[in-house]
């Protein structure tokens, strides 16, 4: 773990993204950011792993089965992950991110809904391992 998690869980400076380590579809997304991003300070965490837990719990989302964004104390689920995600891309992505904003949660939930619940169908392979490079190691908590 790191310095910035070891010392204080939900004061972590940098955006978390809660993801489902064992989803080849969700593994994928995970690289699909690495590639993408610019800033490069996002902390990934597996939903399962004893940090994940510790932080669902922390933030009372034990029970929800989402993609989760944590950044500035504030926790973001479902499709407002999804927009929180392709917001911190940049780029295109950002520009996709403000126009999702302004489409009614319900209907983008909906859709979020509807991936998730087929995100392994989704994936042509489920067993996708994610192995980040020595340099991203460290930004993978747990």
């Amino acid at each position: 773990m790191t310095s910035a998690v070891n010392s204080e869980i939900g004061a972590c400076p940098s955006p978390v993204l809660i993801y489902d380590g064992s989803c080849g579809f969700c593994s994928r997304s995970v690289q699909f950011m690495l590639r993408h991003e610019r800033r490069h300070d996002l902390l990934f965490v597996s939903r399962d792993s004893e940090v994940g837990s510790r932080l669902r719990r922390l933030h009372r989302m034990e029970s929800v089965q989402s993609m989760l964004w944590i950044e500035g104390g504030q926790v973001f689920a479902e499709s407002a992950a999804v927009i929180k995600a392709a917001a911190y891309l940049g780029g295109w992505w950002s520009r996709l991110a403000a126009l999702g904003s302004l489409c009614p949660s319900f209907l983008l939930n909906g859709v979020y809904k509807f991936i998730a619940k087929n995100r392994r169908r989704l994936a042509s392979n489920a067993d996708v391992c994610l192995a980040p490079s020595p340099e991203e190691r460290n930004r993978f908590l747990g």
